[in-house]
């Protein structure tokens, strides 16, 4: 028997795991400390095993913590997600496969290219921020020198959009979700969808009203279309496509594709914070009435 709720279940459980997959690459994109290990860290579920590229097996923290200062300070690291599938084994775990193009900056200024097929495997956790139990690297093919790009800004931008959207698409769960990546209320100024949010309260109310006009379990969002420009120092400038679709309360559905522009302010924490956000509506959204 068809699940109608399926679509919309897995389209959460890939956001969700597409922001993990996306937080996994930060730590060796920038100059590690030790809250961004035990950070990186916690990405991981109790018992877990990572498999190196190099054939190494991690099963344990402090393994992990131990191998971190292999990579040399004066390295740099960019990792391009070329491409990310996600899909369900059952109710409790997702299987993540990727192909991720990898850069290597040494310090002569030398950089080195390879394309790694990462294999994972993730359960769900209370917050929904599912935990990996596996995650395997091979390295499918080397490539000559190249010029080195920056990953880090596409990262921590992609890792909020996806959480943003595994959240959004469940606006019953309310505004507090929200709280660890927005900006403080006098900075935020949204535009979502057709409406307007510069606070909290606002953003609750909106959350509150979408509920009752959408029927549960229906919304979902693809992202197309991504860039990210740092205009200056912590502070990024993103371009997306998002395509909607889910149902009103009475069941009809509803589609709609708007081109988002977000400014992202990066802090250090666990994500970067949205401050403002505007959007071009290319398949208008459609007039909802309330239920």
């Amino acid at each position: 028997m068809n699940d109608p709720s399926a679509p919309h279940r897995l389209s959460r459980r890939r956001h969700a795991a597409t922001a993990q997959f996306h937080r996994w690459f930060q730590l060796y994109e920038r100059p590690r400390d030790a809250e961004r290990v035990e950070r990186q860290l916690r990405l991981f579920a109790d018992r877990f095993e990572i498999t190196t590229a190099d054939g190494r097996r991690i099963t344990s923290r402090d393994a992990y913590r131990e191998g971190i200062t292999a990579y040399g300070a004066e390295e740099r690291h960019a990792h391009h997600v070329r491409h990310l599938a996600v899909t369900e084994i059952d109710p409790d775990h997702l299987r993540l496969d990727a192909e991720v193009h990898y850069e290597r900056l040494d310090a002569s200024g030398r950089t080195t290219r390879a394309t790694i097929a990462y294999e994972g495997e993730l359960i769900g956790s209370a917050d929904f921020e599912p935990l990996f139990t596996t995650l395997k690297m091979t390295v499918a093919d080397r490539s000559a020198e190249g010029t080195f790009t920056d990953a880090y800004p596409a990262n921590r931008a992609l890792s909020v959009i996806h959480r943003f959207l595994s959240l959004v698409e469940a606006p019953d769960l309310g505004g507090s979700a929200y709280d660890e990546f927005l900006g403080p209320d006098g900075e935020l100024d949204l535009v979502l969808g057709t409406a307007t949010v510069t606070s909290r309260g606002e953003l609750a109310r909106w959350l509150a009203e979408s509920s009752q006009r959408l029927a549960a379990g229906t919304s979902r969002h693809t992202v197309e279309g991504f860039q990210v420009v740092t205009a200056q120092d912590g502070l990024y400038t993103v371009g997306m496509d998002l395509d909607w679709n889910g149902a009103t309360a009475t069941g009809e559905p509803v589609a709609a594709r708007l081109r988002y522009d977000w400014t992202l302010r990066d802090t250090g924490e666990r994500y970067c914070r949205l401050v403002r956000s505007r959007n071009e509506p290319l398949v208008p959204v459609p007039r909802i009435p309330a239920a």
